[in-house]
C-alpha cells in the first residue's frame, strides 16, 4: 500500500512538472514595439516613413527560439482589418534577440487595402509551431489622416519669374524663356511633379477665363526642380481673336497625379505680354524740397523701338495720400525721343507733406504710326521729409526775461515779451505750463491745502493759454495760481512754460522757457 501511494505521488509530481513545462507563460518577450502616431493611408508606404515601425523581441529561454511565427494585424474598434494570420505566416529563423525593421514588418501587411481616415491599433504576437501563444499580444494606437488635409498642409508654389505684368519684346519671347517658382513648403517626403501651364488670352477674356476655357499653349512637367525653360511661346504677330497677352501658373502633383498643397497645389495666376512697341523705364527719383508739400523728381525713359517716338502722356496715376499732381516738368509733351535714346524728365510735384508713395505714368507714341503706343506706370516709395521749419535758419523765438514777476494773493503775475522771427505768417501763440514747483521755508508754511492738483495752473483753471497773432506781437500777460501760505513764510517758486507758435501753413515751432521767483518772508524786528 505504501509503495502504491509512493507511485501515485511520483506520477502526480511528474504531471505537475509536465504541465509547468507547457508554454502557459510567454517565452518571447516583446521588449520594444513603437508605432508612429500618424501614418499614411497607404500601408505599402510605411517603410518610407522615418520611425514608422520598430520592434525588438527577445527569447526568454536558453539558446535560440525556433519554430515561431509572427502575427501582425491592423485592428479598428477591436476588429481585425487586415494583416497576417497563422495560416499565411512563415516560420521565423531561430533567434535569441532580434530587431524587426519597418520594411520587414510591413511585409506582413501586404494584403492591406488603403485605410480610410480614423483611429486604429497595430497588434503583434508570437506563436509557436504548435499554434500556441509564445508572447502576449501587444497593441499600439495610430491615426490615419485624411489625404486631403495632409495635402493641404503644404504651402503651394509661388511664382518668381517672369514677373507679374512683364512685357517682352517679340524677339525675347521667340527665344528660350525661363520660368521659376518656389517649392512646396515644407518639403514633402515623396517626389513632386511641377506642372507649368501657359495660356494665351482671347479678346474680352480675363486670365481666369482663359485658364478655364482655353487650351494651354505650354504644358510642361518637371520632377523635383523649380524651373522650366520654354521656347517659341510667341511665333508671330497676334491675330484676332487672340491677344498678345498670356497667363501662367504652376501646380504641384504627387506621384499619383493628385494636387499637393493648399489652393489645389496651384500658384497664383501671373501675366506677361508681348509688345512690338514698348517703353523702357530706367529710373525714377522723388525727393523733398525746402518747401513742405513740394517735391522734386526725375524720370528717365528709353525708346527701344526702331523709330523715333514722342512723349505723349506724363501724369501722376495715384499717390498716398491721394491728391498729388505734377505741377511742372520739362521737357514738354511731344518731345521727340530718337530710337534707342533716353529722355530724362524733371520737375516738381505738389502733394501732402506726408507723401509716402507715388505712381507716375508715361506714354510714348511712334512718330510714323500714331497707333503704335506704349505706356509704363511705375510706383516709388517716398522717403519721409525732414521738417526744417524750426531750424535756426528759418525760425527764431526771442523771449527776454520779464522785467518784473509779482506775487500777490497767491498768484504769480508777469508780462512776457515775445518776438517771432520767420518769413511765414504767424497764426497763433500758445503757452503750456508744463512744470510747477514750490519749495516753502518749512512744512508749516502750507497749513491748509497741500493738494498739488489744486494749484500750479493758469488762472483760467487749465495749463494752457492761447493768443491770436498781432503785428508786432504783443507781450503775453500770464498769471499762475499758488497754494495759500502762512503769512511771513518765505518760498521759492519754479515753473516752465512751453511757447508754441503755429504758422498759417499749419506748421508749429516751440521753445521751453523756465522761471524762478523767490518770495521773501516778513522782516523780524529785534
Amino acid at each position: 500500500m505504501k509503495q502504491l501511494k509512493r507511485l501515485f505521488l511520483s506520477l502526480l509530481c511528474f504531471t505537475s512538472i509536465a504541465t509547468m513545462a507547457q508554454p502557459g507563460s510567454p517565452q518571447v518577450n516583446i521588449i520594444n514595439f513603437t508605432v508612429k502616431n500618424k501614418l499614411p493611408a497607404d500601408v505599402s508606404t510605411w517603410n518610407t516613413v522615418p520611425g514608422s515601425l520598430i520592434m525588438v523581441a527577445k527569447y526568454m529561454g536558453q539558446g535560440n527560439v525556433v519554430g515561431t511565427k509572427l502575427i501582425l494585424q491592423i485592428k479598428k474598434g477591436g476588429a481585425r482589418v487586415c494583416g497576417s494570420d497563422l495560416q499565411s505566416s512563415i516560420f521565423l529563423d531561430a533567434f535569441q534577440t532580434r530587431n524587426f525593421s519597418a520594411n520587414e514588418l510591413t511585409g506582413y501587411l501586404t494584403q492591406c487595402p488603403k485605410l480610410s481616415p480614423g483611429s486604429y491599433t497595430l497588434c503583434v504576437q508570437f506563436y509557436g509551431e504548435d499554434r500556441k501563444e509564445k508572447s502576449p499580444e501587444v497593441c499600439r494606437p495610430f491615426t490615419v489622416e485624411d489625404d486631403v488635409q495632409v495635402q493641404e498642409s503644404y504651402s503651394p508654389p509661388q511664382n518668381i519669374t517672369p514677373g507679374n505684368g512683364k512685357v517682352f519684346k517679340s524677339e525675347e519671347l521667340k527665344g528660350p524663356v525661363t520660368f521659376r517658382w518656389t517649392p512646396l513648403v515644407p518639403k514633402p517626403k515623396e517626389p513632386v511633379t511641377y506642372r507649368l501651364k501657359v495660356w494665351q488670352l482671347m479678346q474680352g477674356q480675363t486670365g481666369v477665363q482663359a485658364m478655364r476655357s482655353n487650351t494651354p499653349v505650354v504644358e510642361k512637367d518637371v520632377n523635383n526642380i523649380t524651373q522650366a525653360v520654354v521656347t517659341n511661346i510667341y511665333t508671330g504677330p497676334c491675330k484676332p481673336p487672340y491677344l498678345c497677352d498670356f497667363v501662367w501658373n504652376v501646380q504641384a502633383l504627387n506621384k499619383e497625379g493628385k494636387p499637393v498643397g493648399s489652393s489645389n497645389g496651384m500658384s497664383e495666376l501671373w501675366s506677361f505680354a508681348v509688345s512690338q512697341y514698348i517703353i523702357q523705364l530706367d529710373s525714377i527719383k522723388v525727393k523733398c524740397t525746402a518747401q513742405a508739400g513740394v517735391y522734386s523728381f526725375s524720370y528717365t525713359i528709353t525708346n527701344p523701338n526702331a523709330g523715333p517716338a514722342t512723349l505723349n502722356v506724363f501724369t501722376v496715376t495715384s499717390s498716398v495720400p491721394a491728391g498729388a499732381i505734377i505741377s511742372s516738368f520739362l521737357p514738354p509733351i511731344n518731345t521727340v525721343i530718337n530710337a534707342g535714346n533716353q529722355l530724362t524728365i524733371t520737375g516738381t510735384i505738389t502733394a501732402a507733406p506726408n507723401l509716402s508713395n507715388i505712381c507716375i505714368g508715361a506714354e510714348i507714341k511712334d512718330v510714323g504710326n500714331a497707333f503704335w503706343k506704349a505706356s509704363k506706370d511705375t510706383c516709388i516709395n517716398v522717403v519721409p521729409c525732414r521738417c526744417d521749419a524750426c531750424d535756426e535758419k528759418n525760425f527764431s523765438l526771442t523771449t527776454p526775461s520779464p522785467s518784473q514777476i509779482n506775487f500777490a494773493n497767491n498768484i504769480l503775475s508777469f508780462t512776457q515779451p515775445i518776438t517771432v522771427g520767420s518769413v511765414k505768417p504767424v497764426k497763433s501763440i500758445k503757452a503750456e505750463l508744463v512744470y510747477f514747483e514750490m519749495v516753502p521755508e518749512n512744512d508749516f508754511c502750507i497749513p491748509c491745502n497741500k493738494d498739488a492738483a489744486t494749484y500750479g495752473h493758469f488762472t483760467n483753471g487749465t495749463n494752457s493759454l492761447q493768443w491770436a497773432s498781432t503785428t508786432p506781437q504783443s507781450p503775453l500777460n500770464i498769471n499762475i495760481t499758488t497754494p495759500q501760505m502762512t503769512p511771513c513764510c518765505s518760498a521759492v517758486f519754479k515753473w516752465c512754460i512751453r511757447y508754441k507758435i503755429e504758422f498759417k501753413d499749419c506748421t508749429t515751432c516751440n521753445k521751453l522757457v523756465c522761471y524762478e521767483k523767490k518770495k521773501e518772508g516778513c522782516v523780524q524786528n529785534h
